[in-house]
């Protein structure tokens, strides 16, 4: 026995189709709203940040420390060696290490820098969410704008006093 679709049947077929795509669409968009709200939220993305330049910059540390050995063996040799030769290629490649590591501490800190800008103006359109945002400042510069706008009105509300002075003392 088949089953005949009339009117009502693609009706109803239409509507439970819609509703379990919206309701699926939904939960995705929920989903994805929350994983934003944990992948950008600004402790996470402060420690993340931290780690990755912290990382870059014990790089630069230690061929700096590394040159730095290199370079007294190096004056070592030259003060008590008197054979004549005296080999710079390791302290040259000390050198290049730390210009290198220092390069890409630069480089990790620029991305991460533009990175962070791109997130805060595409992915998070609340201030307060975004990475950086300082509440405590914001308050400081209202209130620095509210004690200028109080001060102007301090100086007319003075002047506006002398004048009036003015025209008393002028009629007695």
């Amino acid at each position: 026995m088949k089953k005949k679709f009339n009117k009502d049947n693609v009706s109803n077929i239409k509507t439970k189709f819609k509703n379990k795509t919206e309701e699926l669409f939904d939960n995705t968009s929920s989903n994805f709203e929350q994983f934003k709200q944990f992948m950008f939220a600004p402790f996470l993305l402060t420690f993340v940040i931290s780690i990755v330049i912290g990382y870059s910059f014990s790089d630069v540390i230690k061929s700096l420390t590394n040159f730095i050995a290199r370079f007294i063996g190096y004056i070592w040799s030259w003060i008590f060696d008197f054979n004549g030769s005296h080999p710079t290629a390791s302290l040259l490649s000390s050198l290049s290490s730390i210009v290198q590591d220092s390069l890409t501490l630069v480089f990790i800190s620029y991305i991460v820098f533009y990175l962070i800008k791109t997130i805060n103006k595409y992915l998070k359109k609340n201030k307060s969410q975004q990475w950086g945002y300082d509440q405590a400042h914001e308050d400081a510069l209202l209130m620095q704008e509210l004690q200028e706008k109080n001060n102007n009105l301090i100086q007319e509300n003075i002047k506006l006093q002398k004048e009036l002075l003015a025209e008393l003392r002028k009629n007695k």
